[in-house]
Parts: structure tokens; C-alpha cells; sequence
């Protein structure tokens, strides 16, 4: 008798409380896997977009530096047909001063010549 009014009851509210706290337990357990599952995603998402930008950065830095070297090899070029400009330029120049003084050395000589050949005659 006492099994049945005493002991039944009480056993049966044992298990039934021992069933909510693994219950509980479980889906606790089961809470925190869940929990570490969004970390490693959330992890893993922010490991992306850093390696992402990092790819991005290199080919900004890559690009910058492939105009930095066409705007530099255009410079050059441009220098370099200014340097070339210039010479043909002065050479130019130095060849009207050759023919000028040509001529007028022709000229000075021609003056001299005659005035000698006034005074001889």
C-alpha cells in the first residue's frame, strides 16, 4: 500500500522532473551548438569580406601603379620630344649663324678686295 500512495507518486515526479531537467539540459545543449554554428558562420563571413578587401586593396594599389607608370612613360616621351625639338631647333639656329656669318665674311672679303684694288690702282 505504501507503494502505491507513497512511493509511485513520489517516483513518478522524480522521473517527470528528472525528464524536464534533461529536457532542458538537451535543448540547452542543443542551444549551444547552434550558438557556435552562427559564431563559426559569422566568423567565417568576416574572414571573407577582410580577405575580399584585402583583394580589392591590392588591385586598387596594382591599378594605381600601372597609371602611375603609363602617366610616367608618357612624361618621358613627352621630355624626350621636347629634348629632341630643341636640338633640331639650336641646330637649326647654328646653321642660319654658320651660313649668316658666311655670307658676310664673303662680303667683308669682297670690301676688302676691293678697297686693295683701288688703293693699287
Amino acid at each position: 500500500m505504501l507503494n502505491r500512495l507513497l512511493f509511485r507518486p513520489l517516483l513518478r515526479v522524480q522521473a517527470e522532473r528528472e525528464s524536464r531537467t534533461t529536457g532542458l539540459a538537451t535543448q540547452a545543449g542543443k542551444n549551444l551548438n547552434r550558438y557556435a554554428e552562427l559564431v563559426n558562420q559569422y566568423e567565417t563571413a568576416i574572414k571573407n569580406a577582410r580577405m575580399e578587401s584585402y583583394r580589392r586593396q591590392e588591385q586598387v594599389r596594382s591599378e594605381a601603379l600601372q597609371k602611375r607608370g603609363v602617366v610616367l612613360e608618357d612624361a618621358r616621351k613627352s621630355a624626350e620630344q621636347l629634348v629632341q625639338q630643341s636640338r633640331a631647333s639650336l641646330q637649326a639656329q647654328v646653321q642660319q649663324a654658320r651660313e649668316q656669318l658666311s655670307r658676310e665674311a664673303r662680303e667683308m672679303a669682297r670690301v676688302i678686295a676691293s678697297a686693295l684694288l683701288q688703293r693699287a690702282a
